[in-house]
């Protein structure tokens, strides 16, 4: 988990959505995106960032060095990713974390100390993939994730239920 420029494969089902535009500019660096969420497998999720590092209001380039990339989850602050270098044109990044549905989910980028200001997207984490199954513990329904042991590791699975013959 964490910030990558490596893109996760998306499941059946899933796909890019919440879009987000960002912007922020200063004399001599700007910074412009769009970022999007993505339900993953089980409670995953992942965020694309595609950043556009371009000239300042002065039409002149001094760019930050690094990235600055943040994703708070529910509350949670993250740890700031600044490993990645800044150059000039779009560049594209994508975090990987766990949230259940509808939990807020905040993603901070920028760069490292510049004038620009951090910019800021909010999603809201996308529905658990699959049909949801709930259980009834101590009178409580809670939502469960089904999971399959194949060779020592636990794996996503497809809960079915035969109804009038069917299975569904």
């Amino acid at each position: 988990m964490g910030w990558t420029q490596t893109a996760p494969e998306l499941p059946s089902g899933s796909a890019w959505e919440q879009e987000k535009s960002v912007y922020g500019s200063a004399n001599h660096w700007s910074l412009s995106g769009k970022l999007y969420i993505a339900r993953l497998n089980g409670r995953q999720f992942a965020i694309k960032a595609e950043l556009t590092s371009g000239n300042g209001e002065y039409g002149t380039y001094y760019p930050p060095e690094k990235w600055t990339l943040r994703c708070d989850i529910g509350g949670v602050t993250g740890e700031e990713d600044t490993s990645f270098d800044v150059s000039k044109g779009t560049a594209t990044f994508y975090y990987i974390g766990e949230a259940g549905e509808g939990v807020t989910i905040t993603a901070k980028v920028g760069g490292v100390g510049a004038a620009v200001a951090v910019q800021t997207a909010t999603f809201s984490a996308p529905a658990l993939l699959g049909s949801t199954v709930y259980l009834k513990v101590g009178g409580v329904w809670k939502s469960a994730q089904i999971k399959v042991k194949i060779g020592g590791v636990w794996k996503d699975a497809v809960a079915k239920i035969k109804v009038g013959g069917t299975w569904k």
